[in-house]
């Protein structure tokens, strides 16, 4: 999984962690969910430090890259680039079937295919290659 995913997944795990689940999957998913925050938590670290660096300036000073100027460029194009690693965050053992399943049992649960797009990755037991 890419940090990307992982970036782009926060507004959609604030969404699931509101949802009704049972017990257990609760417990697995909160215990889960905070391996995800610190990853999330990790790549605004380094967010907020290139701002700093391509904005010249020194924490805690307030720092804004204007769009579409250069450094604005620069740091789209490196941020980006961070996002592209690979993370070393392991899948949940969850299966996205399960999840889905679990979900279900409760009325108010509703997520759209974008949601489920989002969360696939931290749901689906990755393929091991030789």
């Amino acid at each position: 999984m890419k940090l990307s995913q992982i970036w782009n997944s926060a507004k959609t795990w604030a969404v699931l962690s509101a949802m009704k689940k049972p017990p257990m999957l609760a417990y697995k998913l909160f215990k889960y969910e905070k391996l995800v925050q610190a990853e999330i938590e990790a790549c605004d670290v380094r967010r907020q430090a290139l701002l700093y660096e391509i904005g010249k300036a020194e924490p805690p000073a307030s720092v804004t890259l204007n769009e579409g100027t250069p450094e604005f460029v620069e740091f789209l194009a490196r941020f980006n680039d961070f996002l592209k690693t690979d993370s070393d965050l392991a899948w949940s053992g969850i299966t996205l079937d399960e999840l889905i399943a679990a979900l279900a049992v409760a009325d108010a649960n509703a997520m759209t295919e974008s949601d489920i797009l989002t969360l696939e990755p931290f749901f689906t037991e990755p393929t091991v290659t030789h």
